[in-house]
């Protein structure tokens, strides 16, 4: 995602599966995510899935609110932390 010629963003889809959604951190709170994610569902020929870091609140908050809802998969990245599914309704 380009802003006046600048990268400010960056998303990846195959199918229906959307990874590595990044705007960066100064550039974040401004509606670009919202606007990289509509662009990326708009892009899946699936129905569209991600998977976050389970305590990403910031990234979970989002994804909430483009109506995307926990599906109960999870994969364990450590003792501690899991990566949960979210799937658009």
């Amino acid at each position: 995602m380009l802003v006046e010629d600048e990268p400010i963003g960056i998303v990846s889809v195959k199918d229906g599966l959307i990874e590595d959604l990044y705007i960066l951190p100064d550039k974040q709170n401004m509606g670009y995510g919202t606007t990289l994610l509509q662009f990326a569902i708009e892009q899946c020929t699936d129905t569209p899935t991600l998977w976050i870091l389970e305590n990403n609140t910031n990234a979970k908050r989002l994804y909430h609110k483009m109506g995307f809802q926990e599906t109960g998969r999870i994969h364990a990245i450590t003792d501690r932390l899991n990566e949960i599914e979210l799937s658009l309704a």
